[in-house]
Formats: structure tokens, sequence, C-alpha cells
């Protein structure tokens, strides 16, 4: 998470803003203080791995913990070079991934530039789950996050994650007022405070962005339920450059290769240890926060409801039915609804009743675009019941929803088939089924907070590491895609 893309703290705040609460009985914002562990670029002889070693340490002594994204390559380097000292003082806290190759190419982007969903999932499985193995195994902690590095990204990714019990730090994914949801089924964490990565190293730089904080963080602790803290790139504290500079636009140049980037004198650490430590004491002291750490708010937001009421369906396909768009409900998202509308059909024409509760199933987006215009004005109420069980069988079968499904040679996309399934299951609950129904043409996905999204999605392409001709259209239909898997996350 790098300075091309900022969230500045202000911005922040504001986007954030409507997640809590003003009421002085709100509960304390969490902090969550983190770093991107990275480069493994520059001579040990030059003290850089020294660093997160000092910001661990002064953090364990200042009774302060959080969370220190490693890239795996660095993790390796690590042991390469015997730095058990360095493991252990970070061993202190909470590891997570900054993924298994970091800027490495191909990227995470550069390999899902033309994956489809299956195969680029996989493929991320396979991979990261390797990286967090590793991870584990060298710092003797379990691995429960990921965070995006730089402008890596794709959904595929964070499917893969899904499937590995992650979360997902740095996302693109948010909701008004929610900085925490589900996307594919992983705990999705969006927005950061930062900005103090140039800065430790001069107190003409920290002062200003430290009084800065002092004014804005009281009121994002009124507002915001939240907040990863960015304290930097350990790297960045001494570097002038990034460690990656070797890689960008697309280069892969072998180790011999590698140009070491302009470091700030050694002595500037001094000053540096002094500014980092006092920005952690301020923290400390503060009653209004809970420092803590990706890997506690797993655990804090990881509940999910197991069952699925007639009530809560009735609600939905009222509501989608009432607004004629498809929209992430509080607890269930819109993949969770259509499996429950499928189940309650299929079972209704087995058993001739609705069931009452459902075992929630929780399916990824449809693999290709949904048709958004049916290519059938209406079909019968049979039509629907062998369409509920197709949708039943492949849901089981492949994981996701289905992209349409056929009446006869006819398709129908997965929005209509929602609005469909929502239709037909609000007359079977009021035991007035019809002969006939209309197939309405419907979104192909849900759009809340579409365009947001997406917008920052778009933007990882100008990350300097990467392709200047990297193409974001796959990546960012899939994404649009599971739009299905969205909504808030709550606490136990």
């Amino acid at each position: 998470m790098k300075s091309w893309h900022k969230f500045l703290a202000f911005i922040v705040i504001l986007a954030l803003g409507a997640a809590g609460s003003h009421s002085s009985s709100k509960a304390k914002m969490f902090l969550v203080v983190n770093f991107d562990v990275e480069d493994y670029i520059t001579p040990e002889s030059e003290g850089i791995d020294d660093i997160p070693k000092w910001l661990a340490e002064t953090m364990s002594e200042e009774g302060v913990t959080g969370t220190f994204f490693v890239i795996g390559e660095k993790a390796r380097s690590l042991e390469k070079r015997g730095r058990r000292d360095v493991i252990a003082a970070m061993a202190r806290h909470d590891i997570g991934s900054h993924t298994n190759y970091g800027s490495i190419h191909p990227t995470v982007t550069e390999q899902l530039e033309k994956a489809d969903w299956e195969n680029g999932v996989r493929q991320m499985f396979d991979q990261e789950l390797a990286g967090a193995k590793e991870l584990e195994r060298i710092f003797g902690t379990p691995v429960t996050t990921l965070a995006r590095h730089g402008g890596s990204y794709g959904p595929q990714l964070i499917g893969a994650l899904g499937k590995m019990n992650v979360g997902y730090a740095g996302s693109p994914v948010s909701l008004p007022g929610k900085n925490v949801v589900w996307f594919c089924n992983s705990l999705n964490f969006y927005g950061q405070y930062d900005g103090f990565d140039d800065t430790y190293y001069r107190d003409d730089l920290f002062e200003p962005l430290f009084d800065k904080l002092k004014t804005e963080l009281p009121e994002a602790a009124r507002t915001v339920e939240v907040l990863p803290f960015f304290a930097g790139h350990p790297t960045k504290i001494r570097a002038e450059q990034f460690w990656d500079l070797n890689f960008y636009d697309g280069k892969n140049p072998a180790p011999g290769e590698w140009k070491t980037p302009a470091l700030r004198p050694p002595e500037s650490m001094k000053t540096a240890q002094k500014n980092f430590r006092r920005l952690m004491q301020y923290l400390k002291s503060r009653d209004d926060i809970e420092i803590t750490t990706f890997r506690s708010l797993m655990d804090v937001y990881s509940s999910q409801k197991e069952f699925l009421t007639a009530g809560e369906l009735r609600e939905i396909a009222d509501d989608t039915l009432e607004r004629r768009t498809i929209v992430p409900g509080e607890y269930f998202s819109a993949a969770e609804a259509f499996a429950g509308f499928v189940k309650a059909i299929f079972d209704y024409q087995a058993d001739g009743s609705l069931p009452q509760n459902l075992k929630v199933i929780r399916p990824y987006g449809p693999p290709e675009m949904p048709v958004s215009q049916p290519e059938i004005p209406q079909v019968t109420f049979k039509d629907v019941c062998e369409l509920a069980r197709k949708a039943d069988e492949y849901i089981r079968q492949v994981g996701s929803l289905p992209s349409f499904l056929t009446v006869g040679n006819a398709r129908i996309g997965t929005g209509s088939l929602f609005a469909l399934f929502s239709a037909v299951f609000l007359d079977l609950n009021s035991k007035s089924p019809k002969s006939d129904y209309v197939v309405p043409s419907f979104d192909p996905y849900p759009k809340t907070n579409e365009n947001e999204i997406i917008q920052r999605v778009k933007g990882y392409k100008s990350w300097p590491v990467h392709r200047r001709d990297l193409d974001m259209s796959n990546i960012v239909e899939m994404t649009k895609m599971q739009l299905w898997t969205l909504k808030p996350a709550h606490k136990k």
C-alpha cells in the first residue's frame, strides 16, 4: 500500500464517518498499527533489516501491538541472512502476508489479467497458501490476513483467501459507512490513515503530520469503527526510493542487476526511532481507541448468520421487487439470498411447503457476465421449479451462481433469475402461486457502491511496477460479478 495511491487521513475520516455514532456510549474505535515489510534488495550491510526489528521492539516496550505484513521473498531473505533476531522481534506481534512474491513479475494483477474465475482462484490459492505456510514456518505464528501489495489485485485472489479463511486488508471494496465487509467470502478491510513514511527521520517533516494526527484522530475515534493506521514501510524510513524500482514498467532484472535505492544517512535513524516512539506513546495514551491487530479483528468480525429464515427471505424479495434492483442485505449477500430462494422453491416442489429455516449457502458470483435481457418473456410455474432445480445443482457442483439458465434454448441471466425467484417465493409464501410468470429484465449484478469500487480497481493500473499496457478490463468485470457476494460485516 504505497504513496502512489494514498488514502489521505482527512478523506478517510469523511468517507468512513457514517460508520459510527456520535453517541458518547459508542465503543472504542479499533485501530490497527500496521507495516508493509518488503525490501530484500538493499544489501544486508546497509541495515535495512534492522528497521522492522527496532519498530517491533519499540512497540513491545511501549505496550503497543500491530500487524507486520511481510512479502514471502522478504521472509525468506531474513531466514537466509540468519536474522532470527529480526524474526523474533516481529513475531511478538501479528504477522500477515503481503503476497508471496510481491513486485516480481508477473504480479498478482498480471497473473489474473486474462484469467477466468476458476483457474484464477486455483492459481492464487496454490501460490498464496504456500506463501502463508512459509511465513508461519519462519515466524512461528498463524497468518490470518493478507494485505494488498501496491496495485496487485484481483477478485480471484480474494476468492482464494476466502477458501483459506484469510482476510484481505487494503481492499478496494466497501459499502457506504462500512469499511469492514464480506466480499468473495473473505473479510475485507478498506481504508487507512497514513502519510508518515518519509517523515520519521526529520523533525521538521514529522511534526506537522503528528500535529495533524492529534487534530484528526479524536474525530475519527468518535465516528469510525475500525481504522487501519499505516505506520509505514520500514524500508522507506531509510530509503529515498522504493526498493522495487528495479521492477518498474514490467521489468524483471536478474538479482545481479538489482539497483540499491538511494539511502538517507545512517545517523538519521536515531531521529526516526525517537519520533516513532513518540507516535506509539501518543496512540497508547488515548483512552478512546483500542489498539489491536488484524488477527484479532478477524475474530471480532468473523461471525455470520448460519441460517436464513423465511421472513428474512421475504424481506429481501419485497425489497428487490419494490426497488427493482439487487442490494446486499444487512446480514446476507445477494448470492446467499439467491441460493436461499433456490433451495426454498426446490424444497417446496418436493414437500409442498416452504421451509422456515434454511442453512446458508455461500456461493461466489457468476463466472461470466450474465445477460441483462432475458431471451424469453414468460415462463410457467413448472419452468420456475425446473430452473430452481438446475440452479441448486449448479451451485452445489460449481460453488458459484450460474451466469444464466435456460428454458428451452432461451437464456435467463442471474439478475433476472433473482427477480423471478423473488416473485415466486413471495407467492409461495402467501400460498398463491401463479401458473405463469413474466421474466423481467434486471441488472446482471448488484450495483451498490459500484462506481467507487470500480474506480479504485481501475486505479491499480497506474502502479509503477505494472506494465504500461496492462489491461484491467477482465479484472474489472470479475470484480463486478463478485459484487453478488458483498455484504456488511458485524461484530460478534
